[in-house]
């Protein structure tokens, strides 16, 4: 079995610390192992088989949970689409400090000390399991940290230690809900398609689709129409692409890249399209609307 070290993966033992998602694909199996540090996941697609200390339990969207140190485990990948996970790699003196205060914390302590632990035993259910509307946040709150330590910008290790913290104050809270006030942790549809909102304006740029986001919410795609039509007062597609034609405005008032780079930039792979919506929703094209808007 291999065993993973600190320098293998973290990014140096002044801040021992790693964060990514990862595309496993249909049928591949991550080979039993173990690792010096503290594994979080959270299986934002897909579904599959975790075996960890020798007892073998079904994985999902939605799905997350913490991996202690030297805690031998594998994935096998059922779904037929792959696995996409996310992954934040951190060594148990990264938040020392804030660990110990959050030790007081109950439904903290629960979730990332004893949870682990709880696996084999009959009281636990798989593992913590989010409701949509929580995936939704918990997937902003990963975004932002994925990107913060990707980025590496001034006071970046500072952030992203707040933003896990973050991340693991959420977590708890839902542990709680999940365990003393079930139903609680269900949002109201509204307030779950105002996140769904919140998630396009985050994600505008990616390739998006209405059966995407209505499997995310955990609804078939006509029911999630008609839901999100009846909070938000347009369709998903008409509110995607006002989104990303309002960047594209911002774009060509503020930057020189040409038509194409523009589209490409707000999520749309046709230049045709993307100017022909552009002057359905402004009465103009993207390069009159530039030449305009310039001028004054």
């Amino acid at each position: 079995m291999t065993r993973y070290s600190n320098d293998a993966f973290l990014e140096s033992p002044e801040f021992p610390f790693h964060a990514a998602p990862y595309r496993l694909e249909p049928g591949q199996l991550l080979e039993p192992h173990s690792h010096e540090f503290i594994e979080f996941v959270y299986i934002a697609e897909g579904s599959g088989i975790h075996t960890h200390r020798n007892n073998r339990y079904p994985i999902r969207e939605g799905d997350v949970f913490i991996i202690e140190p030297d805690a031998e485990h594998s994935y096998l990948v059922h779904s037929p689409t792959g696995m996409t996970v996310y992954n934040i790699l951190f060594h148990h003196t990264f938040l020392s400090h804030e660990l110990e205060s959050l030790s007081k914390v109950t439904p903290f302590v629960n979730f990332f000390f004893v949870e682990p632990f709880l696996r084999p035993s009959v009281q636990f259910q798989s593992h913590l399991t989010l409701d949509p509307a929580q995936r939704l946040d918990l997937l902003q709150l990963l975004t932002h940290l994925v990107k913060e330590y990707n980025d590496k910008r001034i006071g970046y290790r500072i952030l992203v230690k707040t933003r896990l913290i973050e991340i693991l104050i959420y977590l708890s809270r839902c542990y709680d809900l999940l365990q003393h006030r079930p139903m609680a942790a269900m949002a109201s549809e509204h307030k779950m398609m105002e996140r769904v909102c919140e998630f396009i304006e985050l994600h505008h740029a990616r390739p998006l689709s209405l059966a995407q986001v209505s499997q995310m919410c955990g609804m078939s795609t006509s029911s999630f129409t008609s839901k999100f039509k009846q909070a938000i007062g347009k369709t998903f597609i008409e509110y995607r692409n006002e989104v990303r034609i309002r960047v594209a405005k911002e774009l060509l008032l503020h930057s020189d890249d040409n038509l194409l780079s523009i589209a490409h930039e707000v999520g749309f792979d046709d230049l045709s399209f993307f100017n022909k919506l552009f002057k359905q929703l402004l009465g103009v094209s993207p390069g009159k609307y530039r030449q305009l808007h310039r001028d004054h």
